[in-house]
């Protein structure tokens, strides 16, 4: 099938964790998917992967501190797809966990770059593709720690809450198009960055990556109600 004849998603942070195992699932139900990281080893990889299973992709090799890169992305999506069906804003990055003004201030300033700033300049660049869809989506990989905030999560659990922040304000500028918006409070996943986080902690009490993005495929593919917004737990 021709890829513009599928539905089309982007995933940021497509090449492990969440973020890949949700890629594949993806491709193999008839999503054309733009496969994202800065890994092409990786890249390469998970492309192969999704061949093998019958489904198509597309790699972009993209580091998401290259905002000139961001803004250029939006222009080859609209020219090559004309529309984008699904954007997962997927990727992030931990930083280290300890008191607040313990934490180095330039890696506070990496941290809220990727989780929020680059966020902000994928939105940017993506929404006229994102508008174009007759059934638009944008998820939101964000945390519970926006609802319940611990200590020593620092920046990581500050460019959450600004992160959902920012979604919200571009959910009430356009709950009048047909784009349904999705923030997901993931539970535990057996991720990298969760191993970081929690090096210590039983890992059999958590789900897999596979099990997760099961569960948030089910969510996206139900007929909705008239709702816009929705906020859940994976």
């Amino acid at each position: 099938m021709n890829c513009l004849n599928k539905k089309i998603a982007f995933i940021s942070g497509s090449t492990s964790g969440l973020g890949k195992e949700l890629a594949i699932l993806l491709a193999v139900n008839g999503y054309h998917v733009l496969i994202h990281g800065k890994n092409q080893k990786k890249l390469d990889y998970l492309y192969d992967k999704i061949k093998s299973r019958k489904g198509t992709s597309t790699i972009i090799n993209l580091d998401l501190n290259d905002y000139n890169g961001i803004d250029k992305l939006g222009y080859e999506i609209f020219k090559n797809f004309k529309k984008l069906d699904l954007l997962v804003m997927n990727a992030a990055i931990l930083g280290t966990l300890t008191p607040l003004c313990h934490q180095e201030p330039k890696e506070f300033e990496e941290v809220l770059n990727t989780n929020l700033i680059a966020n902000f300049r994928l939105l940017r660049s993506l929404e006229l593709s994102l508008k174009e869809s007759k059934n638009g989506e944008l998820c939101v990989i964000s945390s519970k720690l926006t609802k319940n905030p611990k200590p020593y999560w620092g920046a990581y659990s500050v460019s959450k809450a600004a992160l959902e922040q920012m979604i919200y304000s571009w959910h009430l500028e356009n709950k009048n198009t047909n784009i349904k918006v999705y923030i997901v409070h993931p539970n535990p996943i057996n991720t990298k960055l969760r191993k970081n986080a929690m090096p210590g902690e039983d890992e059999k009490k958590n789900q897999s990556p596979t099990n997760a993005a099961l569960k948030l495929f089910s969510i996206l593919n139900k007929k909705n109600s008239q709702n816009s917004m929705f906020t859940f737990e994976l």
